[in-house]
């Protein structure tokens, strides 16, 4: 039975806005397990000797874990307690990065990056569902919007400072500094939040059914599935948009200047759609909107010809919709979801599926560029927006808790 002592306290129904913006920091850090190693990239090559694809390998390691074991961590950390499985996620993400601070050999390096992932994992179903306790309901979607920028802004950070620490002090600096920051973190949370009433989320122990049983059921509920699928066809295309549209660009300096600016928008784009989920419309017509304005961008690039500006311009709207669709995406899960349990088993799914987008995107839309150039570009666009579109359909249908 669960625990309903009459001594829970009752809910603080203001948004921790401090504590909102440590959690958002944290998966901030949690997100430089990915960007140290992509601005790092060349000076792993060089160091280690070891090739580009299992340099590479080594930076796709960590979200192996989210693809593998996504929705059992969302099981688990409703189980363990959610500040414990965020501080010792980040406690755990210190010491790897301590042990890369020495420039090990690269097979203990690849094994410190697999460990990574379950710190990233932890983060990144941990956190979102602490945010959300700790927001009011005037403010969740906001927030929400608020913690979906910690990837890009993790790269952002990570291009400015993590290059000028590279540049200046090496690659075991840049680990080590890396250490330090995730390390203090997760030190200042377990201080900050160890005795905070709001949080106290009381463990789910009881096992009524056998773990794979309540693995498939998250699977089949679908207050956790639909958000992560309106996730996974944004995940299948942003990467490799970033990627891949920059080299259809002839204009050398309009090419860098969009290496730059389209991250930064994508970003923006995540902000605004949790403003917008929070004081205009639900977050499911949020995502209907943002695929369709990804759909028609695509379908006006398609008539763009010789104009480079012109090009930059649209796909610059395109990005801006299409990182609309995280925001509106995390924003659906505590929207929908009927408990603190639900949120996370729902953000872990997300986190497992944004991992197979991550995966299966990039060498599809590689494949359809390389064969049809832009217009394979634009297909397979539009093919995404058409999943987009119907799963945002299906999740609007549902009736929210709020």
């Amino acid at each position: 039975m669960p625990n309903t002592s009459v001594h829970s306290p009752m809910v603080e129904p203001k948004t921790q806005w401090l504590n909102v913006i440590l959690l958002w920091i944290a998966g901030i850090s949690a997100a430089m397990q990915f960007a140290k190693v992509s601005v790092s990239f060349d000076a792993l090559l060089a160091h280690y000797q070891m090739g580009a694809p299992s340099t590479g390998a080594a930076l796709s390691a960590v979200g192996i874990v989210g693809l593998v074991f996504g929705v059992s961590a969302g099981m688990i950390a409703s189980r363990v307690g959610y500040l414990k499985v965020l501080v010792g996620a980040l406690l755990l993400g210190g010491t790897l990065s301590f042990v890369q601070s020495s420039l090990p050999s690269f097979q203990v390096l690849f094994i410190t990056r697999m460990l990574e992932g379950f710190s990233q994992l932890g983060v990144v179903v941990a956190a979102p569902t602490l945010i959300a306790k700790l927001s009011a309901p005037q403010h969740r979607s906001l927030t929400m919007g608020i913690w979906g920028t910690f990837f890009g802004v993790a790269f952002a950070v990570c291009g400015w400072l993590g290059k000028s620490i590279l540049g200046h002090y090496g690659l075991q600096a840049l680990f080590l500094s890396h250490g330090v920051f995730i390390t203090a973190i997760g030190v200042v949370l377990f201080f900050k939040l160890r005795k905070n009433p709001v949080l106290d989320l009381v463990p789910v122990t009881e096992m009524q059914e056998g773990f794979l049983k309540q693995m498939m059921q998250v699977y089949r509920n679908p207050r956790a599935l639909l958000p992560s699928c309106v996730f996974l066809f944004y995940t299948c295309t942003l990467v490799s948009i970033l990627t891949y549209v920059p080299g259809l660009i002839d204009d050398a300096s309009l090419k860098t200047l969009m290496l730059v600016v389209l991250p930064l928008i994508s970003t923006s784009g995540t902000f605004l759609a949790g403003a917008i989920a929070q004081y205009l419309m639900k977050p499911q017509r949020v995502a209907l909107m943002a695929y369709c304005g990804v759909a028609s961008c695509a379908v006006v690039l398609s008539f763009i010809n010789g104009s480079a500006g012109w090009f930059c311009f649209v796909v610059g709207i395109l990005v801006l919709f299409l990182g609309m669709v995280p925001g509106s995406a995390l924003a659906m899960i505590p929207t929908l979801a009927r408990n603190p349990s639900e949120q996370a088993q729902g953000y872990g799914l997300l986190a497992q599926f944004g991992n197979l987008g991550a995966t299966v995107g990039p060498p599809s839309f590689a494949t359809a560029i390389s064969l049809y150039g832009l217009t394979g570009l634009v297909a397979l666009v539009l093919t995404v927006c058409c999943f987009g579109v119907l799963f945002s359909l299906l999740a609007g249908r549902i009736k929210g808790t709020r």
